[in-house]
This record gives C-alpha cells, sequence and structure tokens, in this order.
C-alpha cells in the first residue's frame, strides 16, 4: 500500500514538473540536462506504467481463461459424475431385480417340494393309519375269536366236570 501511494505521489509530481518544462518549451525557452533527463524519466514512467497495464490485461485475460476451462471442467466432472451415478443406480436396480427374482424362483421351488414331501409323508401317514386301522380290526376280530373260544372251553370244562 505505501508503494502505491508513493507511485501516485511520484506521479503527480512527474506531471507537475513536466507541465512546467512543457510551458518552457512552449516559450521558446532552453532545456537543462536535468529537465531532459525528467521528461526521459516521465516517458520510461508512462512506459512502464504501459506495461503493467499490459501485464495486468493479459494476467486479467490468463485468468478468464482459467476460469472459463475451470469452469467446464466443472461441468464436465458434474455431467460425467451424474452419468456414472444414473448408470450405478441403473445397474443396482437391474442386479436387485435380478436377486429379487432368484429369491422369488427359489422360493416357489423350495415350496414346491415342501409341497410335494407334505404330500408325501400325508400319504405315507394316511397308510399307516389304515393300516393301525386295519390291524385294530384284526385285534378286535381276534379278541371277540379268543372271548368265543375261552367261552367254549369253559363250557367244555364245566361239562366235564359235572356228570
Amino acid at each position: 500500500m505505501g508503494g502505491t501511494i508513493t507511485g501516485s505521489l511520484l506521479t503527480t509530481v512527474l506531471d507537475e514538473v513536466v507541465k512546467r518544462i512543457a510551458r518552457k518549451v512552449a516559450s521558446g525557452k532552453r532545456l537543462s540536462d536535468s529537465e531532459v533527463m525528467i521528461l526521459l524519466l516521465d516517458q520510461m514512467n508512462r512506459r512502464m506504467e504501459e506495461g503493467f497495464k499490459a501485464v495486468d490485461i493479459r494476467f486479467n485475460n490468463i485468468e478468464k481463461n482459467f476460469n472459463t476451462r475451470l469452469d467446464g471442467l466443472k461441468g464436465y466432472i458434474d455431467t460425467r459424475f451424474n452419468e456414472m451415478e444414473k448408470d450405478f443406480n441403473s445397474r443396482f436396480d437391474s442386479l436387485k431385480a435380478y436377486i429379487d427374482a432368484k429369491f422369488n424362483d427359489l422360493e416357489r421351488n423350495f415350496n414346491s417340494r415342501l409341497d410335494a414331501l407334505k404330500d408325501y409323508v400325508d400319504g405315507r401317514l394316511s397308510e399307516m393309519s389304515k393300516r393301525i386301522d386295519d390291524l385294530s380290526k384284526m385285534i378286535h376280530a381276534l379278541s371277540i375269536e379268543v372271548s368265543s373260544i375261552k367261552t367254549d372251553i369253559i363250557k367244555i370244562l364245566r361239562e366235564r366236570k359235572s356228570p
């Protein structure tokens, strides 16, 4: 900040001195060596200021170009990221649907086989129940038969004892 104040103060002083020298030249008076040097310094100062302005313009142009390219790169990255995110989501949804379908197939197959096993076991149990019922009937019939034979034997034995 101190350099800027000093630079602008030097420019102001130089402009005032140059105006005096210009009036002296306009009146036709001869310039001293120091006045010629001041005019040269003024010219050098103006050229340096023009050079600084050109450098500032160039830096501004570079900054604009950099910002433009940076914004373009940001846009490209955002677009590419969004495309990749969309692709990822699509692939993820597709994989999820595939896995859900596989699990549904597995569940259907499991349920089908479970139902077949249940039917098989129910059939076997039904056969066993039928056999048990048949055996129960046979045991009951045998019990009646044995009871009848027992009654007959008791009758025969009583008849033998009673003469």
